[in-house]
C-alpha cells in the first residue's frame, strides 16, 4: 500500500482497515454427523425410532418459548411468507412502528432451506441421517449497545444451528460514541471522524476479540434450548467464520476526484490484469496448482460499477463506496487455501507449531485478517501504478546510468528492454517471487536451469550474485532482514509492472501512443 499513498496520499482524507460483514455459524461437533446424534441418543437412553418424536418436542419448547418471550419482552414478531424479502429493512420497520431503539428489535420467522436429520433406513436399521430439507428458522435482529446492527438466526430444527451476522463499521461506530469522539456515517462507510488514529486502533482490537464469548453472550438469550444444550447434554456450540469482508476504505476530500482516477482503475483491472494476477492477490505462488476457477467480473449496478476478481468462492473486489471512498475488499468463504502458524487441533499447547491449512473455526480469525490485508495491499500496489505520470522511456533513463554503489563501489549501467539485463527483470515478476520474496538458488534456477554438476552450479551461482550485487545497486531490490531472501522495491515493482505491460501490448497501440 505504500506506493498507492505515496501517490495518491494528497488526495485522501484518512485510510481506515478493519472487518466489514461477519457472519459466524455455531453447531455441535457432536450433532453434526450421524454417529455423533447416534451417540446422544444413547447417552440419552433413546432408541433411534424414538429420534423423531424427540426432536419434535425439543423444537415444539424451541418455538412455544421464543413466540412467548417476544410477546411478554413486547419485541414484535412477524412471519415472512415471501422467500425474496429485505430482512434487514423489514426489521428496522417493525422497530419504528414499535418505537424499539435499543436492545432485541424485532424477531421474524421464516421456512428456509436447512441440513436437518431425518429417520431413514438404512442396511435394513433406522439410523438418522442429515439431508438437506426446510424447517422454520426465528431471525432475532438487535441494536446492540456494543455491536450495533446485528442478527441471530436460529433453527428450529435439530441440530439447531445457529448464525449470527455482525458488521465491523457498526460495530466501529458503538466504539466511537462510547469515547465520545464526533464522526459522520453513510451506512458502513465511515465518512469523517475527529480522529482516524483513534478509528484504526479500534477496528484493530476487534481482530482480538474472545470470539467464543461475544458469540455465546449474544445467543444465549434467544436460545430457549441453551441450558440443554450446554449443561444438560453437554454439547456447546463450536463457532466458525463461515464468510468474512475485510475492507480497506480510502476516503477522498473530493468525490470528483475520485470518480477521474477510479475509472482508470477500473479499466486498468480490466485491460491489464489476468488470472495469474488474481492468485498472486489472494496469494497462490503456485498457479500451476490451482485447480479451481479463477474469473474477473465487471458489473454496473444502480450504486454504481464494481470490479470483482475470484477464485473459487473466495474474492477481491474494488469499488467507489458512496462516491465518496474507494473501497478495496477481500471476501473470503472457504479458508482451506490459506495458512496459519499453529498447532494441530490433537496436540498439546505447548506443542511445535507448522504452517498448517487455516480453519474456519473464529480461532483463525485473527490470521484471515492479515491474509485479508495482505491481498488488499498488493492490489493497491498494483493500482497505484497507474498513476505514473512519466513515460516509460523517462521512468527507465536512471537505469541506463552507471551507479556509485555505497559511496565506492561503480555499478554499470542497465539495459531492461532486451538483451540478459531484460530477462533478468522478467523473471523477478513472477508471482512467487513477488509473494515471498527469492534466493539466489530460486533465481539461478529460473534463469539458467538445473546445472549439469557442481562446477556448474557454483558458477551460475556466483554470476547471479553479480546480478544481485548489480540491482542492489540501481534500488530495484532490497534484502530482507535476518535472511537470504530479497525482494523487490517500490520503484522495483513499478518498473517491472511497466516492463510487462509494454511488453504484453501490441505495435498499433504503442504507435497510437507515439
Amino acid at each position: 500500500m505504500t506506493s498507492f499513498l505515496s501517490r495518491f496520499g494528497l488526495l485522501i482524507s484518512f485510510v481506515l482497515s478493519g472487518f466489514d460483514r461477519l457472519r459466524f455459524r455455531g453447531e455441535s461437533r457432536l450433532l453434526n454427523n450421524g454417529k455423533g446424534v447416534e451417540s446422544y441418543l444413547y447417552q440419552r437412553y433413546l432408541r433411534c425410532i424414538d429420534f423423531p418424536k424427540h426432536v419434535e418436542e425439543l423444537t415444539h419448547t424451541l418455538r412455544r418459548q421464543t413466540e412467548r418471550d417476544a410477546k411478554v419482552q413486547g419485541v414484535p414478531l412477524k412471519p415472512l411468507n415471501l422467500g425474496f424479502v429485505d430482512k434487514e429493512a423489514e426489521a428496522l420497520q417493525l422497530a419504528r412502528e414499535h418505537n424499539l431503539t435499543s436492545g432485541r428489535i424485532a424477531v421474524l420467522s421464516a421456512v428456509e432451506s436447512a441440513r436437518v436429520f431425518k429417520l431413514r433406513l438404512k442396511d435394513g436399521l433406522a439410523t438418522p441421517v442429515k439431508q438437506e430439507g426446510k424447517c422454520l428458522h426465528y431471525y432475532h435482529y438487535f441494536q446492540h449497545p456494543d455491536l450495533g446492527l446485528c442478527y441471530v438466526r436460529l433453527q428450529s430444527w435439530f441440530p439447531f444451528q445457529v448464525r449470527v451476522g455482525l458488521n465491523g463499521r457498526e460495530w466501529l461506530y458503538r466504539q466511537l460514541e462510547r469515547r465520545g469522539v464526533s464522526f459522520q456515517k453513510r451506512n458502513n462507510l465511515l465518512l469523517s471522524v475527529a480522529d482516524p488514529q483513534l478509528a484504526q486502533e479500534l477496528l484493530d482490537e476487534q481482530r482480538r476479540t474472545d470470539w467464543p464469548k461475544l458469540l455465546g453472550d449474544l445467543v444465549r438469550p434467544v436460545q430457549p434450548l441453551w441450558q440443554y444444550l450446554h449443561e444438560e447434554v453437554k454439547t456447546p456450540y463450536y463457532w466458525m467464520t463461515e464468510q468474512s469482508e475485510w475492507a480497506t476504505d480510502f476516503v477522498f476530500h473530493s468525490p470528483d476526484v475520485l470518480s477521474q482516477w477510479y475509472a482508470r482503475w477500473l479499466r486498468h483491472g480490466i485491460e491489464r490484469l489476468q488470472c495469474r494476477d488474481v492468485l498472486r492477490y489472494l496469494g497462490k505462488v503456485r498457479p500451476e496448482l490451482c485447480l479451481g476457477e479463477t474469473k474477473i467480473d465487471l458489473r454496473t449496478r444502480p450504486e454504481g460499477t464494481r470490479l470483482k476478481f475470484w477464485y473459487e468462492t473466495n474474492s477481491l473486489k474494488i469499488y467507489d463506496k458512496d462516491a465518496q471512498a474507494f473501497r478495496i475488499e477481500t471476501t473470503i468463504n472457504r479458508p482451506e487455501g490459506f495458512k496459519v502458524y499453529r498447532t494441530k487441533e490433537a496436540d498439546a499447547a505447548d506443542a511445535a507449531k507448522s504452517w498448517l491449512p487455516m480453519r474456519q473455526g473464529v480461532a483463525d480469525l485473527e490470521r484471515r485478517a492479515e491474509v485479508s490485508q495482505t491481498a488488499n495491499n498488493r492490489l493497491a500496489e498494483s493500482l497505484a501504478t497507474v498513476a505514473e505520470t512519466r513515460t516509460l522511456g523517462e521512468l527507465l533513463k536512471p537505469l541506463g546510468q552507471p551507479v556509485i554503489h555505497e559511496g565506492r563501489r561503480r555499478a554499470r549501467a542497465l539495459n531492461p528492454l532486451t538483451g540478459k539485463d531484460g530477462v533478468l527483470l522478467r523473471a523477478l515478476a513472477q508471482g512467487d517471487y513477488l509473494l515471498k520474496g527469492f534466493r539466489n538458488a530460486d533465481l539461478r534456477l529460473a534463469l539458467y536451469g538445473e546445472p549439469a554438476d557442481a562446477g556448474c552450479r557454483r558458477r551460475d551461482a556466483a554470476r547471479v550474485t553479480r546480478q544481485l550485487a548489480l540491482l542492489r545497486a540501481h534500488g530495484l531490490i532490497v534484502k530482507v532482514t535476518g535472511t537470504h531472501r530479497y525482494r523487490l522495491s517500490v520503484p522495483g515493482q513499478r518498473i517491472v509492472t511497466c516492463l510487462l505491460a509494454a511488453q504484453a501490448s501490441d505495435i498499433s497501440r504503442l504507435d497510437a501512443c507515439a
